[in-house]
């Protein structure tokens, strides 16, 4: 099982298209945390000179005294309402500033690749990686070696696991290296405070289901574009049901939401989920149904390739 998996490894790291999409991803979230940074410093700045210049706009020579004093007295009622907005801006910023940081980049490309850009890169690599093995009929060759096709799949599942955990070390990485160089002195920004944990264990956990699940319907289909179009569907289907009314909490998207810190608030990819009722079950508790309709699916493919192998 080992030497299949480094082999499956080793064959999707060389993959035309994993290079490709790896490439991708890697700029697109550099791109993502320049336009954070340069976005959540510009309105932290702006915010805080209209609170220093608040004052002084009643210094106009052409006020009078009664409109001089006027002014002055809504002037505490024009701060509130900009201090607000910069609290605002100073959450984003604090979240923006994690790209700024050598852990902190971490945090960001593990919340960036469990998001949709990500999971949607996965599914992609499966459709083409999995499900052209059938449509090239260069599983063949591999059925050969290993006959158990379980375990064939479990390999590749594991590979693109992998790919993804590489990804990621990489992308951080590459983040990290730009918001040291280059972002702190060129956009200022709150302190990310303590990190904590990176949420590592979440990643490992996310990434392997997605993974399973990807190399399942690419088993299952058979064929790349309707891998790529199912696994799309199912994953618009994951993030829209994160808000079902009581049941949303625990189906696949609002427990995800939840254990990664998503809620319908940041620019680059929590406007892809919107937040999930309050649940006071514990997340991982919540995660079970998800692991349990992933067992099924496995044991429901393995069933249905015995079958076809029958025929």
């Amino acid at each position: 099982m080992n030497r299949l998996v480094r082999a499956e490894t080793r064959r999707l790291l060389r993959h035309p298209l994993a290079l490709t999409l790896a490439a991708l991803f890697v700029f697109g979230s550099l791109y993502c945390a320049w336009v954070s940074q340069n976005m959540a410093s510009y309105n932290i700045t702006q915010v805080q000179a209209n609170l220093d210049f608040l004052p002084r706009s009643c210094e106009s020579p052409r006020n009078t005294p009664e409109q001089k004093a006027g002014c002055l007295a809504e002037v505490p009622m024009q701060a509130v309402g900009l201090e607000r907005i910069q609290d605002r801006f100073t959450a984003e910023g604090v979240r923006a500033a994690h790209a700024q940081h050598p852990v902190g980049s971490l945090l960001w490309t593990v919340r960036l690749l469990t998001s949709v850009p990500g999971l949607a890169l996965l599914v992609m690599l499966a459709a083409f990686s999995v499900a052209g093995e059938w449509s090239r009929g260069s599983i063949v060759p591999l059925l050969l070696y290993e006959s158990r096709l379980s375990r064939l799949l479990a390999a590749k599942a594991l590979a693109v696991w992998v790919w993804s955990l590489a990804l990621l070390c990489v992308s951080a990485a590459v983040t990290a290296a730009f918001g040291l160089s280059y972002g702190r002195n060129a956009y200022p920004l709150p302190s990310p405070g303590a990190l904590g944990t990176v949420l590592a264990d979440t990643a490992l956990g996310v990434l392997a289901a997605a993974a399973a699940v990807a190399v399942a319907l690419g088993a299952l289909l058979r064929r790349p574009m309707r891998t790529f179009l199912a696994g799309m569907l199912l994953l618009v289907l994951v993030v829209r049901t994160s808000a079902a009314p009581g049941l949303g909490a625990w189906l696949p998207g609002g427990a995800l939401a939840d254990l990664v810190g998503f809620g319908a608030v940041d620019d680059v990819w929590d406007h892809f989920w919107i937040s999930t009722d309050p649940s006071t079950a514990p997340v991982l508790l919540r995660v079970l149904p998800t692991l349990a309709l992933i067992g099924l699916l496995w044991l429901g493919l393995d069933r249905l390739n015995r079958t076809r192998d029958r025929a």
